[in-house]
């Protein structure tokens, strides 16, 4: 990847978000649905980091950039699993209800929250009662996606950005380093990045975009997609799922 003119690239893809996009999907069409979520909320993360590369404060933009990669893979599979991601959706819904449900349990607030506890009871008793187990579940995991479609790539930015959103050695030494018999404290990071702000936030919104085009009616984002996929050199084809069994039979 280059850096050429990667902030004039990001304003093309922009432009192409116009406001009746929501007149290019399917409101039965359970992946499109999902879909859209999860790319808004790509498109939410790299705003995120463009606002804080732009204050100088990139480092502490891995959290964001990580959580944009994480949305563009989930995408990629919410295209591949189509209509059967809203059961296993609704599934992970229930199992975070109760999750929730017992932390406000442990803590003694359940009474103060009576009335979210109960909605948090029903929804679990409701998907328990009428949604079926179903074997991709474990997909909701991004570790399983990876390995599922051989994103190798992106797996290396993924744990490189997890080091720095997680209290790590590696993060406490964005602050200090030693040079011979020298030590070096700075208030701001020291570290080189592996890609810029804007290059790295291209990269992950134009994969994105490759996957929402795929749910969008006529599909109006092809052309522009390929042409910048072809300046930068960026894949123009989604990743082919390569891990066992079929993403749509059950």
């Amino acid at each position: 990847m280059t850096e050429t003119n990667a902030g004039e690239a990001l304003t093309r893809l922009e432009g192409l978000i116009t406001g009746d996009l929501y007149k290019r999907i399917d409101p039965m069409d359970r992946a499109a649905v999902i879909g859209w979520g999860l790319f808004f909320n790509v498109a939410h993360q790299i705003r995120a980091v463009l606002t804080l590369h732009q204050a100088g404060a990139c480092g502490a933009a891995s959290p964001n950039r990580r959580s944009a990669l994480e949305y563009a893979i989930t995408l990629r599979w919410c295209v591949d699993q189509g209509d059967r991601i809203g059961d296993i959706y609704n599934r992970k819904l229930g199992n975070d209800q109760i999750q929730l449900a017992k932390a406000l349990k442990a803590d003694g607030t359940k009474d103060r929250y009576k009335d979210a506890y109960e909605v948090m009871a029903q929804t679990v008793k409701t998907v328990k009662e009428t949604i079926a187990p179903d074997s991709n579940e474990r997909l909701v995991k991004i570790e399983n996606l990876v390995k599922g479609y051989g994103l190798t790539k992106e797996w290396s930015f993924y744990t490189v950005e997890s080091r720095f959103t997680h209290p790590t050695p590696t993060g406490v030494q964005m602050f200090f380093k030693t040079e011979g018999e020298a030590f070096h404290v700075s208030q701001m990071p020291i570290h080189e990045e592996l890609v810029s702000c804007q290059l790295y936030c291209l990269w992950i919104f134009h994969i994105a975009m490759l996957a929402f085009n795929e749910v969008l009616t006529d599909q109006p984002w092809t052309t522009e997609l390929e042409k910048i996929a072809k300046q930068y050199g960026f894949a123009t084809t989604l990743p082919q799922w390569q891990g066992p069994g079929d993403l749509h039979a059950r």
